[in-house]
């Protein structure tokens, strides 16, 4: 592994936030970083500590050895291909997610509101009814 991680996890860092369409300010406000941190971390100039990388895989949905660039491991080639395939089809829900996350409690019973009347099966038309 290079011993100076910072460009390329900054570089990974990027393309998962971009993937997920969220802003440097979305990531940082939802890990805990100034905007500014964020940044300097995606420009290769600081790391994150650990807790904080953790944090930041589970909001964009990418595993810590994609991040850092580690080899899968030999024994599970199938499970990191099925990893991979799930992160690339999933980005839209866990933008959606992150944004659920950041509704106030009244707009949250909305949104909740709305996705069960969405999830009800349609009522059937009685004849006469139009």
């Amino acid at each position: 592994m290079d011993e100076t991680p910072q460009p390329g996890l900054g570089t990974r860092l990027r393309m998962a936030r971009t993937r997920l369409d969220l802003t440097q300010e979305q990531v940082a406000h939802a890990v805990g970083f100034v905007p500014t941190v964020y940044g300097r971390i995606e420009r290769g100039d600081m790391l994150p500590s650990v807790p904080k990388l953790r944090e930041l895989c589970v909001v964009l949905g990418i595993s810590a050895d994609m991040l850092l660039a580690l080899p899968p491991p030999p024994s599970a080639p199938d499970e990191q291909e099925k990893a991979e395939e799930e992160l690339e089809t999933q980005p839209a829900l866990r933008r959606l997610a992150m944004l659920v996350r950041a509704l106030p409690p009244q707009r949250f019973r909305l949104f909740r509101v709305a996705l069960q009347t969405l999830l009800e099966p349609p009522e059937a038309e009685e004849p006469g009814d139009s």
